[in-house]
């Protein structure tokens, strides 16, 4: 089956997904990742149709995509939806272009680019809160400031500085998976070496989140006191997202030499 009629069936099978994602992405500049990201995907497969190298997409293939879709619509929530009618999109993509689009991390950055970071918030955020508390809190120990842990604050001086939902890192999680995967289908890594750039993603992130606490606990405690309010604030955010981003790109990004299936 031609790669372009395929993708016009599963867009007209999605139409319920589609519907519920435009819904989702609220004003314009919401869809802008999204975008970017289906284009990126789409690129290798509209490539090798310009060359006339495209390969026919099987039609058990889509029937099993298809299947799986109807079967996903009847009883589960709209972002399962949207995901499966995604991961679907990119295995056609896939069938057409074979390895100039390795599956997993395109189907992992489809998957990031949808409207997930609420979900994300809703289920992580209390546990990373906890879990960067406690590292704060090492990592303050070991300067010499004593400082506890009481749930998700910090006791210092007889005060409790709570750990906001903000300060879980969700969105710098985001963000750093966003940006492994965006590197992982660049290198065509395989699914393995994907899976481990993943995990480094995670524990690079969650360190990182725990040093701009660290980072913020001096600044609005007034150990620096020339550095304070929003705009210094805002920077140590930017600086340590910037550490991870430099660290993942260093780590993941494989050597010329290195060759992955």
């Amino acid at each position: 089956m031609h790669p372009g009629i395929a993708v016009a069936l599963a867009a007209l099978a999605f139409w319920d997904a589609v519907r519920l994602l435009a819904g989702r992405l609220g004003d314009g500049m919401a869809a802008v990742p999204l975008a970017a990201v289906l284009a990126a995907l789409a690129w290798p497969a509209l490539r090798r149709l310009r060359r006339g190298t495209a390969v026919p997409v099987s039609p058990k293939l889509l029937c099993a995509i298809l299947a799986a879709y109807l079967l996903v619509a009847l009883a589960t929530p709209p972002l399962v939806r949207m995901a499966v009618a995604v991961a679907g999109l990119v295995l056609i993509l896939r069938a057409a272009a074979r390895d100039d689009l390795p599956a997993a991390p395109a189907i992992g950055l489809g998957l990031l680019a949808l409207p997930v970071l609420p979900s994300l918030e809703f289920f992580l955020a209390y546990p990373l809160r906890l879990v960067s508390a406690t590292l704060t809190a090492g990592l303050l120990r070991m300067n010499g400031i004593n400082v506890g842990v009481d749930g998700v604050a910090l006791a210092w001086n007889g005060e409790r500085l709570l750990f906001d939902a903000a300060c879980a890192g969700v969105k710098m999680l985001w963000a750093a998976l966003l940006l492994v995967s965006a590197i992982a289908l660049a290198a065509r890594l395989a699914p393995l070496h994907y899976a481990r750039a993943l995990m480094l993603a995670v524990a690079l992130t969650i360190f990182a989140n725990a040093l701009r606490a660290a980072s913020l606990f001096y600044l609005e405690n007034g150990f620096v006191p020339r550095l304070s309010g929003m705009v210094a604030h805002e920077a140590v955010g930017i600086a340590a997202f910037a550490m991870v981003a430099a660290a993942l790109a260093a780590m993941v990004m494989p050597s010329k030499k290195a060759r992955f299936a």
